[in-house]
């Protein structure tokens, strides 16, 4: 069981993946890059393997940071090990989400916005949960002897800047 519980973020990332690869060609010229905090303002841009895939490949990058942190309170503090968990799950379903906004864009009327707001509903209730989950032990964060390894620090760091130049740059660029 607890293998499953290690393996479903994943495969729901995946599916993410698959959802846009399956629905590629029927993607308008233009896809969703963002929107604004009220979901009325959006930015378009031109249908690309870039723009079409750049979310999910955004929450990989934020997975696999979760993951290593998820990794390093295995066994040593249950409460924290759950939070990483849930952020986990949150940043993989935040993937399907958006994607199946992407998939909704020019199709029925509103459903692209339903599943922003299904998407920030999902994010919300994930970081209220995984704040609930560790709320005791927060503190630990900061206290615990947990040390990342060099090569740890240099994988966050790569993933932050990828992070950031998925995320950010092409708001620039297409806004």
């Amino acid at each position: 069981m607890n293998f499953i519980l290690r393996v479903i973020p994943w495969l729901i990332l995946l599916l993410s993946f698959v959802i846009l690869a399956w629905d590629y060609d029927s993607l308008p010229d233009e896809v969703l890059i963002t929107r604004s905090f009220f979901g009325n303002e959006t930015v378009l841009a031109p249908k690309s393997l870039f723009t079409v895939f750049r979310v999910p490949l955004i929450e990989a990058f934020c997975a696999s940071a979760i993951e290593i942190m998820r990794r390093k309170f295995v066994g040593r503090n249950d409460h924290l090990h759950l939070m990483w968990s849930i952020l986990l799950y949150t940043a993989t379903l935040k993937s399907l989400f958006q994607s199946l906004e992407i998939v909704s864009t020019g199709g029925v009327v509103g459903l692209a916005t339903i599943f922003f707001y299904v998407t920030f509903g999902a994010v919300v209730a994930g970081i209220i949960s995984a704040l609930i989950a560790a709320r005791n032990h927060l503190s630990d964060l900061l206290r615990d002897n947990w040390v990342l390894s060099g090569a740890e620090k240099t994988i966050l760091s790569g993933l932050l800047l990828l992070y950031l130049g998925l995320a950010i740059v092409p708001v620039f660029v297409f806004g």
